[in-house]
């Protein structure tokens, strides 16, 4: 499927080139209409992929971790008859943060996603 959606753009690729240097004047026309909201896009993808650094880069992922780290906290204070929902969310949440790309942490924090998913693993046996 994705060779078929890469052959496709490809091709796209393809005709718009074509049109852009050998088209007629309207259809050179549309094809740099084309080429610059492609770059426009391009433009704007870049932008918010920047700004989502930016927000990890500032410590979003240490505020994420402190709160989940802060929830573990409290059902561990709760009586040990947990509800098969509880548990339920519990087995939800350690998938989620097993799902979290360690290289893209810094040495503490993926620290302390270890120790969270250790802690997560103790209150679910």
């Amino acid at each position: 499927m994705s060779r078929l959606i890469g052959i496709i753009v490809i091709i796209l690729a393809a005709i718009v080139g074509y049109m852009y240097f050998f088209g007629k004047e309207d259809d050179k026309v549309k094809a740099h209409t084309i080429v610059n909201e492609t770059k426009e896009l391009g433009k704007s993808v870049g932008d918010f992929i920047s700004r989502q650094k930016d927000k990890y880069d500032n410590g979003e992922f240490d505020t994420l971790l402190k709160k989940v780290g802060d929830g573990i906290s409290k059902l561990r204070s709760k009586p040990e008859n947990k509800s098969d929902e509880v548990k339920q969310d519990l087995r939800d949440l350690e998938i989620k943060l097993k799902e979290i790309d360690p290289q893209k942490l810094s040495e503490e924090n993926r620290e302390k996603l270890k120790k969270l998913i250790q802690d997560l693993e103790k209150e679910l046996n």
